[in-house]
This record gives C-alpha cells, sequence and structure tokens, in this order.
C-alpha cells in the first residue's frame, strides 16, 4: 500500500508540473487593439538627431478591451494616444543595408499611453513603460522595417525572465501575476520611403535629412490574460467591510 501511495502522489506530482508548464507555455491572450481614426493616417514620426533616434505618436484613436470579462467598456471606446521613445543604439541589416534588405533598431526606453477620451475622460485605459534592462541588443523596445519599404512595426514584450522590459498598467486591467506581456504596433503609409544613413559593417540608423511619417495600429497581449480591475466603489465596499470587522473585533476584546 505504502508503494502504490508514494507512485499515485508521484504521478500527481508530475501532473501538476505538466499543468504548470502548459500554462506558462500558452500563447498570449489578445486583450486590447486600437485603429486610428477621424481620417487621421499620419500619427506616428521617425526622426533622428545626432545618435538619437526618437519615436513618437500622437493623435485620435478608437480603442478597444477584447475578451476580458468585467472591464466597464463593451466596444470601442474614443481615446488619445500618445507615445514617445528614444534609442541611441545603431540598427542592424539582415545583409548589407542594401535595397530591400530587413533593418532593425533595438534599444528604445520610454512610455505610451491611451486616456479616454469618451465615456470616461482622462482615464486610464492602457499605458505602458519600455525599459532597456540589460544589454541594448536585446531589451527595450525595437523599431522593425526595410530599406525602400513603406512600412515597418515597433514593439515590446516583457519575459519571465525580464519582466520589467515591458510594463503595463490600467484603471480598468489588473496585470498582476503576468508572465509575458507584449506590445506590437504595425506602420503603413510610410513617407518617405524608409531609408538609412551612413553604412558602417550593415550597422546604419535611420537617415537622418527627413522624418518619416506613417500610419499605424495595435494589438496588446499577455500571459495569463489580464482580470478586470476592482471599482473604486469596489474598494470602498472592501474598505467599509474591513473596518466593521476591525470595530468588531475590539467590542469583544474590550467585553473580555
Amino acid at each position: 500500500m505504502t508503494k502504490v501511495s508514494a507512485r499515485f502522489s508521484s504521478l500527481g506530482t508530475l501532473a501538476v508540473a505538466l499543468l504548470s508548464t502548459g500554462t506558462a507555455m500558452a500563447a498570449p491572450i489578445t486583450f486590447a487593439q486600437y485603429f486610428q481614426s477621424n481620417g487621421n493616417t499620419q500619427q506616428w514620426t521617425v526622426s533622428v538627431s545626432g545618435s538619437t533616434t526618437t519615436v513618437s505618436a500622437t493623435g485620435s484613436v478608437v480603442f478597444q478591451f477584447s475578451g476580458v470579462p468585467g472591464v466597464p467598456f463593451s466596444g470601442p471606446e474614443n481615446a488619445i494616444f500618445t507615445l514617445n521613445a528614444t534609442s541611441t543604439q545603431v540598427g542592424n541589416c539582415g545583409v548589407s543595408c542594401g535595397p530591400g534588405d530587413s533593418f532593425v533598431q533595438p534599444g528604445y526606453s520610454g512610455t505610451f499611453s491611451f486616456i479616454d477620451n469618451g465615456a470616461a475622460p482622462g482615464a486610464n485605459l492602457l499605458s505602458g513603460t519600455f525599459a532597456v534592462t540589460g544589454s541594448p541588443s536585446t531589451t527595450g523596445a525595437q523599431f522593425s522595417s526595410s530599406i525602400g519599404g513603406t512600412g515597418g512595426s515597433f514593439n515590446a514584450s516583457a519575459t519571465a525572465g525580464n519582466l520589467n522590459q515591458l510594463v503595463f498598467t490600467s484603471a480598468y486591467l489588473n496585470f498582476a501575476n503576468q508572465v509575458n506581456e507584449d506590445a506590437s504596433w504595425s506602420l503603413s503609409s510610410l513617407i518617405p520611403n524608409f531609408a538609412v544613413d551612413t553604412i558602417t559593417a550593415n550597422q546604419a540608423r535611420p537617415a537622418a535629412a527627413t522624418p518619416f511619417h506613417a500610419a499605424g495600429t495595435g494589438t496588446f497581449s499577455s500571459n495569463p490574460g489580464p482580470t478586470a480591475a476592482p471599482e473604486p466603489a469596489t474598494f470602498g465596499i472592501i474598505g467599509a467591510a474591513l473596518l466593521g470587522l476591525s470595530l468588531k473585533a475590539r467590542k469583544r476584546f474590550a467585553r473580555t
């Protein structure tokens, strides 16, 4: 009987371990997305000054939560989007920085936010911070495009081994116990076509002569998916309940 019990105990431990591994390895869940509104098609700017490249964005957008029960908005919400991030790192080309070659520039730190401009003006729908937490070549956000291309991307991720590379906050979502967070923007209608400056050993920075402007959309995901944050009224109820229990305990203690 002892051997059988030990065997079942071992199997139970293995099952728990497999379930935990499966949860950690599950694909991130997309919980929000946005797109530009009001015909605002030139929202993003990529500019270079000396050794610093700045990626920025601002404008009216339509923001929407998805797959998160309990949030107060069931449909699209008007919002003001802002983003500002800088990098002093040189970008890396896939081969020689020739036409059609890939370009990736890492090491961006900065912030972004979606502030409600609809039902709850001023509320933080979603915001985040990009941080360079280690080697600039592997952390922070990164800008990607192709030489001569009309599009690109800007993205950042946090993983279980690097939780501070990207940090989400929201008035409506709780991001506790996240093992992965991802912010991904897709840029289109890049004007002028993407180009680089001086090339050295297949490395370069974006061309400094003229800022690049682009339209953008974005998606945001995490693993596990976020939960709805308690509303302020809920916090008040919880606080009142705790206060009541404290007073009740004091009365009992005084009687004794």
